[in-house]
Parts: C-alpha cells; sequence; structure tokens
C-alpha cells in the first residue's frame, strides 16, 4: 500500500452483503457491494459489458489519500473490457470489516445501483474481482489492530486491555471468512 494524492474518480458503496457459491473461492464468503455510480456511464456499461465475456484485465491495489488518512481507496485500473480507472472509498473506523473481508476472502463482488438495492435482488451487471494480497495483509494487520485498540481504549479500557480485546474481536470477525458453502 502507498499513500498517494489520489486523483481519481471514487465513489461510496450504498449497500453491502456477503454472497458464497459452491463452485466459487471454494465456496468461501465473499463481500459483495452496491456502488452508486450516480450518472457515470461509463462505469454503468463496464459492467453491462463485463458480463459478456469470461474474464478481464484489472490492476488494483490500495492507497490511502495524503490528504484523508481515515480513508482506505480500493483502486481500480481496467484495461479490459474497457479501459476504465476509478476506486471505493472506505472508512477505516467504520468499514473495517468490509476491508478485512476483502483482503481475508481475496475477493469482492461489484455492482452498481441506488440506495436500498440489495446484492440480493439482480444477479445481472455483477462482477467478481479478484483481489491479490498485493503485501497488503500485514500493513492491513497493523491498521486493523491500531484502530480496533483506538476504539476499545476511547470506551474505557487500558491500551494492555484494548490490544487484547482487539485481537480477539478481529479473531472472531474472521471465523466468516471461514465458513464454505458444500455440496448437497
Amino acid at each position: 500500500m502507498r499513500i498517494e494524492i489520489v486523483k481519481i474518480r471514487k465513489f461510496s458503496f450504498v449497500e453491502e452483503g456477503l454472497r458464497s457459491h459452491e463452485g466459487i473461492a471454494e465456496g468461501r464468503m465473499i463481500p459483495a457491494l452496491v456502488l452508486d455510480v450516480e450518472e457515470n456511464q461509463d462505469i454503468i456499461d463496464l459492467f453491462k459489458v463485463h458480463e459478456s465475456i469470461v474474464a478481464g484485465d484489472v490492476v488494483m491495489n490500495w492507497v490511502q489519500d495524503f490528504f484523508s488518512r481515515k480513508e482506505l481507496i480500493f483502486k481500480m485500473t481496467f484495461s479490459r473490457p474497457m479501459k476504465i480507472e476509478f476506486g471505493i472509498r472506505f472508512l477505516i473506523e467504520e468499514d473495517f470489516p468490509l476491508i478485512d473481508g476483502i483482503i481475508q476472502s481475496k475477493g469482492l463482488y461489484l455492482r452498481p445501483g441506488k440506495k436500498g438495492e440489495k446484492i440480493s435482488q439482480v444477479e445481472t451487471d455483477t462482477i467478481l474481482v479478484e483481489v491479490p494480497d498485493m503485501k497488503m495483509k500485514v500493513i492491513w494487520n497493523e491498521m486493523l489492530t491500531k484502530t480496533l485498540t483506538k476504539k476499545y481504549k476511547s470506551k474505557g479500557y487500558t491500551k494492555t486491555e484494548s490490544k487484547d480485546i482487539a485481537k480477539k474481536h478481529i479473531e472472531s470477525m474472521r471465523e466468516v471468512w471461514k465458513i464454505r458453502r458444500i455440496k448437497n
């Protein structure tokens, strides 16, 4: 991960969920997001075109905006089926379970939409992005531990207690990513 001045279009997600399919990612749960891409027709077209191809080409990385250290941006640069670049904005203190889920499951389902549209409502225009490690696990583990330790410290726990509770919180949270859907 690197810190940079982020000059790309950044979008927020308006709905979130989890999906699993027995034939994908060994049946593991994968985070799924509905992106509010507003009237950005090029991004809407990317999702539509992506449905008719087996796979696209995308380079991705996690970046932290130089001006906003509280945000983590998942930046994607597609070269096929269309050339397009955008990022998904995550607020570290609020969205840490999703960030962790993407890193742990090594994947992310995306689709464009509006607030109130659930991931499960529409199968069309949904793409699965495989997310390689990108040397992010070690950096993220440190960021996550600091974030949760700070959270528990603000609730009145000592630094030692906060670190211990943060560690248990992380272990508990990651149990979800071990669940697998198996064939009936």
